[in-house]
């Protein structure tokens, strides 16, 4: 009778153990990828080159088109852009004065101009926002910067709208990280990355997604304002990293880490006010056919309590669709939290300077690795309910077909009400075993 009742105890701590596991880390075509660092060699051939020198607009005469900050134009932008099918119309938000006139716009790329039709104009007064639906007037498929003209003046985004033939399966997206241009750790990080730029465009992706730190900020130490002997301003740092993105000639969506807005006294100027200034709202929200992908930019005390319940917002409206989430680093668990509330296929981030992939409740996360390691993924989305990295599979159709986390959330419960009531059967058993 002892020995049984010692069995009995044993299965049922094997149980309760193997019911918590399940909770904490379930696994895709029963796979379990475990977060291990990887070490990657760091490019030591660096180029003694100082970033003022790519500031010479007669050597990159593109550059004072790249480095504007938002000015009328709101989205689509360089780090928003908007990816279209032959006759697609294209949202656009414009800041101006409700008495402003004579709108035009185009999409300019080399060789070509196409104009854009406006179809409807609407003024909001509460933003103080005029919305537009334009059409191309010609179906032209390319990367295309926006062009506006109107009674107050002009705007120009570059690389912010993409016309495609027809979006289809399966589309490719590009996954990088952690640029922290101008230098890093005494590696000059700028020309390491451009020295990458045609390693990356090689890759043939539909487009890129940046997971944040895309200035290194106050520690650029390196790179100097030769008068205060303090790093480059942030705006300067900003201007800099999105010339060497465009390059790239890719719509990429850019989302901010610490790096891009703590504050420092080291710099002379606000990199979130800086942040804003180029880059809008600190959440994106964008669908590539069933595909929803949400971003948030914030510093490293998280978002804002109105910014989370933004990014909430968007994800209840898109809870029956697969969602890919895209974030630096999971700062005060909002990411965590987010996972917990939502179903969320695909989870991109960066910050941990390493490349990583695992599988937790049925969601895969990617970590990459910094650009100044000469690193970057690219994700395949093969259909509405799987995707491909590394030539590994997910399937997330019972993610989409089955609440994981309510049904997850019942089964622990149930299983420790029978481990409860079995234990207790137990303690019983073996009293009255003691006593026999």
């Amino acid at each position: 009778m002892k020995d049984k009742s010692r069995l009995c105890f044993l299965l049922t701590i094997i149980i309760v153990f193997s019911s918590f596991f399940v909770s904490q880390s379930q696994t895709i075509d029963g796979l379990i990828f475990l977060d291990i660092p990887t070490n990657n060699p760091v490019q030591t051939s660096i180029n003694a080159t100082s970033p003022t020198e790519y500031f010479n607009e007669t050597s990159f005469p593109r550059y004072h088109l790249v480095a504007r900050p938002l000015s009328i134009i709101q989205s689509p932008h360089k780090g928003f852009p908007a990816i279209i099918e032959y006759d697609q119309n294209i949202s656009i938000t414009a800041l101006a004065n409700s008495d402003t006139t004579n709108w035009e716009f185009s999409l300019v790329s080399t060789g070509t101009n196409i104009s854009l039709n406006i179809l409807e104009s609407t003024y909001d007064e509460i933003d103080a926002f005029w919305n537009f639906e334009v059409k191309p007037s010609e179906n032209i498929a390319g990367l295309y910067d926006l062009q506006l003209n109107c009674s107050v003046g002009e705007d120009y985004q570059t690389n912010s709208v993409k016309i495609l033939a027809e979006k289809s399966y399966p589309f490719k997206i590009l996954h990088i990280s952690d640029s922290h241009i101008p230098s890093y750790a005494g590696m000059n990080t700028t020309d390491i990355v451009l020295n990458y730029i045609d390693s990356i465009k090689s890759l043939d992706v539909d487009f890129a997604i940046f997971t944040g730190d895309l200035i290194e900020g106050a520690p650029a130490l390196e790179y100097v304002n030769p008068i205060t002997r303090k790093p480059l301003a942030a705006e300067v740092q900003v201007k800099l990293s999105l010339w060497v993105f465009d390059l790239l000639d890719l719509p990429i969506y850019i989302i901010g880490g610490n790096h891009d807005l703590d504050a420092s006294t080291l710099l002379p100027d606000n990199p979130t006010a800086v942040w804003m200034n180029y880059f809008g709202e600190n959440y994106m929200h964008y669908n590539f056919l069933d595909w929803s992908f949400i971003g948030f930019t914030c510093t490293s005390e998280g978002l804002s309590t109105s910014d989370f319940a933004s990014v909430n917002e968007i994800l209840s409206v898109e809870e029956d669709k697969p969602n890919l989430l895209f974030y630096h680093s999971n700062y005060k668990n909002h990411a965590s939290n987010l996972r917990a509330s939502y179903k969320i296929e695909v989870m991109l981030y960066g910050h941990d300077h390493h490349e990583a992939k695992y599988v937790s409740a049925s969601t895969l996360y990617h970590c990459e690795a910094p650009m100044f390691n000469n690193e970057s993924s690219v994700i395949t989305i093969l259909n509405r309910t799987s995707v491909s990295l590394d030539d590994v599979v997910y399937d997330f159709t019972s993610l989409l077909e089955i609440p994981t986390e309510k049904t997850s959330f019942s089964i622990l419960i149930f299983t420790g009400l029978v481990n409860f009531f079995v234990v207790v059967f137990i303690i019983r058993r073996r009293k009255i075993s003691q006593l026999d």
